[in-house]
This record gives structure tokens, sequence and C-alpha cells, in this order.
């Protein structure tokens, strides 16, 4: 099916699971009800972290994703960036990395969206063993086959490690995310679908009034780019995130 043929399913859509305020099971069956074939999931969230899943435990999350026709489009591991410099913190972060990254590879080698500290005066060569902390992500991520997607802005051009592109991250910046989307097509990872409104919070696309994302211009790079993979609708930090599906998902189809 085409990335964007709208229909009784769209398997090219996932929405992030964590911010839905619904039970399991439930919040499964309502995005297949709203015709998402995808669902990304979080490293933090209760019930679905590394160390409380064990590898029966991740067999029966995917066996009941799976029954819901639903399949893993990523996991997120948001660590602060600074925490991977911080000597007193990296071993932790690095740690909860590789934990993900081996969750990854048991979910289907998924890919994991990160944030990765820049480069410049405060980056990976200004702290010691920095380096020695990026190759054992990569590495471990290279064992297991899983991608790495890096959300940081501007972006990075680091060894094995792809680009995500969150548009309300480049619209803080005052920068065009389908611009953004079309620049780094070569090297995407992980594509996510949300809008800054000019309140500055985080939202859906489709306001009228308040979002500032040009939901054609992204629809045609994201077609472009995305060669396949699932676009992430974000829900992180909405108000009312069922509602707010809703309206993305009706504001992504009328464009255009």
């Amino acid at each position: 099916m085409d990335l964007f043929e709208a229909g009784s399913s769209t398997p090219g859509l996932s929405a992030t699971f964590a911010p839905l305020p619904t039970a399991p099971r439930r919040a499964f069956d309502r995005l297949r009800e709203m015709g998402f074939g995808h669902v990304q999931l979080s490293a933090a969230q209760p019930g679905l972290r590394p160390r409380e899943l064990d590898r029966s435990a991740r067999r029966d999350l995917l066996a009941t994703l799976r029954r819901r026709e639903l399949a893993v489009s990523g996991l997120d591991v948001w660590i602060g960036p600074g925490e991977f410099l911080d000597p007193a913190k990296m071993d932790r972060a690095v740690g909860a990395m590789i934990e993900a990254i081996e969750l990854a590879a048991d979910l289907g080698r998924c890919p994991v969206s990160l944030t990765l500290p820049g480069r410049g005066g405060d980056s990976e060569e200004d702290a010691p063993d920095a380096g020695a902390v990026m190759a054992a992500m990569i590495e471990a991520a290279q064992v297991r086959d899983v991608p790495l997607a890096d959300h940081a802005i501007p972006v990075v051009d680091r060894e094995y490690i792809g680009v995500g592109i969150d548009p309300a991250a480049w619209l803080a910046r005052d920068e065009d995310p389908a611009t953004a989307v079309s620049r780094h097509a070569d090297r995407l990872v992980s594509l996510r679908l949300c809008d800054l409104l000019t309140s500055g919070l985080r939202g859906p696309i489709g306001d009228a009034q308040e979002g500032r994302l040009d939901v054609l211009a992204y629809r045609v790079a994201a077609g472009l780019a995305a060669a396949g993979r699932p676009i992430v609708v974000d829900a992180r930090q909405w108000s009312d995130p069922w509602a707010g599906l809703k309206q993305t998902l009706d504001a992504w189809w009328s464009a255009g």
C-alpha cells in the first residue's frame, strides 16, 4: 500500500504509545480502529522498560500487537544529552541505552530514537571517556543490527547513526521541517509528525489558528524521503492525545 493511501488501514503511520491515557490493550485496539498500523514504544514507560520485560514478556508483547495487526515502528529513549558527557551519569546512561538497544532487537530490530550531545564547546570531545561511550552504543547497535536515530539539532554527521526529524523541535528553532527532511533524506531513520503551536506548546497538526507546520510541504517531503518507513504521530505533551491523533489523521489525509 502507498505510504499516503487513505483507506481502512494506514500502515505508514505510527503513534507514540506512552502519552495515551488508556489501558495498554484497549489503547492498541483503539489505535488499530483509527487506522494506525504501527506503534512507537518508549523505554521509559512503566511496564515497557527493558528491565521489566523478560524474554517471555517480550514475546507476549509482540503476539499482542500481531493479533491487532500492529507492528513496532521504533523505541524512544529520551535520555538527556548531557548525561552522556557527565562522568557521574554516563555509565548509567550508556547502560540504559544498551538495554534499550537489546529490547529494540527483540522487538524486530526497530529503530531507537535518542538525542545525542552535539559538537562544539559542550561536545563529546571535551568530556573524558565520551568517545568510548559513543563507541559502546554504536557497537551495541551494530552487533544487533538496530538503527539509531539522533534527533539532535543541528544534525551531526556520525558514522552508523542516522537522523530523526521532529517538526516541533525544528520549528522551535525557526527552521523549516520540510527542508530538514529533504536535506537529510539519505540518512533519515525516524520521521515524526506533530506541530509547534503559536503558544509554544507541542500539539497536533491541523490547527488553522495556532499551527505553524506547512502540512502539505511536509507531506510532500516525507513522501520522497521516508522510503516506506512509518511516520510517527508524536503525541508527547499534547493536552488531549486521542483527540489530537484524530485531528492529525484528518489533517494529514486532507492535505493536498
